[in-house]
């Protein structure tokens, strides 16, 4: 299954005063069902930290109610359900799969509060109406044909897969109807092509790193792959420590990928793993006198869930058992087992004390840190506030140090807890299956249809402590974001970044 875009990368749409609104509509998140994300706001120095999330939970609530408005009457309007706008949605993330996986899809990704059952019978009317095709190989020609007699550039996030489902010229045209109705601004969102980059990964076993390797070399996109090269002691997590590793080094170039989110830290446990049998974990879990809500919130942490929001966590940890185990546990459930991971210091809500531990822990350390801000639980994240010079404009901003105070996080007992039930359900080589990755150079494409929807990149990659190596806009002639999702001409913000 192919995500263009990148899975991580997800656009957000500020939600600010109108007079700015052109100037700052940078980025768009196309999701229904979803919360539309506010900016978080650093208006007032002197403000505490709850003060500011509980705006930011009131604006995203009042948000939501009018995007809910805004997107049921466009939905009736247009003669559309929820299931036919899930199944856009993901088309239009790129997502071509079969028809027999689509509906699956929808449902695994949570585009909307819409059953697989929906899905499929949605996706036969879609079919009968002429809005879906099934791509096949004369199809695909017929868009570069299009594409090439236009002299359009692109398309930025690549060409559909063949055997996979895509809109028609009619589908489109609706699904552009619909963004325009819930969206007006769209047309200042820009798209995102990362051409070139090099990134580390890291690896537990020599074995696995020279596997990797070998898996890597045969990638059409592959410019060169270098080591293994050991690097002795080293951490991911501060929680995560091993003996010894190796380091590989990857060079890839690409374009119309439109691979987002170039750079950065990455770390998760491949899915395939978690998804052992949930009998034995069971039998594991008695031993160890630990609930399954207790578990699912402990194994949350290994997922990045290092966050404040006891109704968001609990809810994404009753989700992960459905979803990996096959067992259901109810989000009140989980409250109950985050209370209990609380209780028994298996988990901790970060105060200074516990970050100061955490930078002794590291300070004390000779090990290498591979991927330093997640050690360091500093998400590459930036907030914004309003420029004393133009009342009317937000400017990215870094985080504060004392930001992340108040975040739930594993305590040293509660890691080893984890990682000791980990290996007796999932063998003692269970961290094998950990990705471990961090980009240090790239170069980025933004296209767009508007100068404008630049504003504030380059200072959000600097506010993100990104180093900006080079940067220029060019003007281009006609070019699509999709096949089908074209502008007669634009802009494209070239940019080389890089780590500190």
């Amino acid at each position: 299954m192919s995500r263009r875009g990148g899975v991580s990368s997800h656009l957000v749409r500020r939600t600010i005063s109108a007079s700015a609104a052109a100037r700052l509509s940078v980025r768009l998140w196309l999701k229904f069902g979803a919360t539309q994300l506010t900016p978080i706001l650093l208006s007032d120095p002197i403000r505490n930290r709850d003060e500011i999330r509980a705006d930011q939970q009131r604006a995203r609530d009042a948000v939501r109610a009018a995007q809910e408005r805004t997107r049921i009457e466009a939905l009736t309007e247009l003669g559309l359900t929820a299931a036919d706008a899930a199944l856009f949605t993901v088309i239009y993330y790129g997502i071509t799969v079969p028809p027999s996986d689509l509906p699956g899809v929808v449902r695994q990704e949570d585009y909307g509060e819409v059953t697989e059952a929906e899905c499929r019978i949605a996706l036969t009317n879609c079919f009968a109406r002429g809005w879906l095709q099934v791509i096949d190989e004369p199809a695909r020609k017929r868009i570069v044909s299009e594409l090439q007699k236009g002299g359009v550039l692109g398309p930025v996030y690549g060409l559909p897969d063949v055997g996979g489902v895509d809109f028609t010229d009619s589908g489109a045209g609706l699904w552009r109807r619909l963004v325009e109705r819930c969206w007006p601004a769209k047309g200042f969102s820009d798209y995102t092509d990362v051409v070139h980059e090099k990134t580390a990964h890291y690896f537990r076993t020599e074995a696995v790193a020279v596997a990797a390797m070998e898996e890597i070399r045969g990638g059409d996109e592959v410019v060169a792959v270098t080591g293994p090269a050991p690097v002795g002691p080293w951490r991911v997590q501060w929680w995560r420590r091993f003996p010894e590793g190796y380091r590989i080094d990857l060079e890839e170039r690409r374009q119309w990928q439109g691979r987002g989110g170039g750079g950065g830290e990455t770390c998760f446990l491949d899915r395939t793993v978690r998804s052992a049998d949930p009998n034995r974990l069971l039998d594991i879990l008695d031993r160890h006198n630990v609930a399954l809500a207790e578990w699912l919130l402990l194994q949350s942490m290994e997922s990045g869930s290092f966050r404040n929001s006891v109704v968001n966590l609990a809810r994404d940890a009753a989700k992960s058992g459905s979803r990996y185990l096959g067992v259901t546990v109810s989000d009140e459930q989980c409250r109950e087992g985050l209370e209990a991971c609380l209780r028994y210091g298996w988990l901790r809500v970060v105060d200074q004390h516990a970050t100061d531990e955490i930078r002794t822990l590291l300070g004390a350390d000779s090990a290498h840190l591979a991927l330093p801000r997640t050690a360091e639980n500093r998400p590459q994240e930036c907030c914004y506030a309003f420029d004393p010079l133009h009342p009317d404009k937000l400017v990215p901003k870094p985080f504060p140090g004392t930001y992340w105070l108040g975040k739930i996080d594993f305590s040293p007992v509660g890691a080893v807890l984890y990682r000791t039930i980990s290996a007796e359900w999932l063998g003692c080589d269970w961290e094998d299956a950990l990705l471990v990755s961090r980009g240090y150079y790239w170069e980025e494409h933004r296209y767009c249809a508007a100068e404008e929807g630049f504003e504030c990149v380059v200072e959000e990659h600097i506010a993100k402590g990104t180093r900006v190596l080079a940067s220029r806009v060019v003007s281009i002639g006609p070019w699509c974001a999709r096949w089908w999702d074209r502008f007669p001409a634009g802009f494209r913000l070239e940019l080389e970044l890089g780590e500190p």
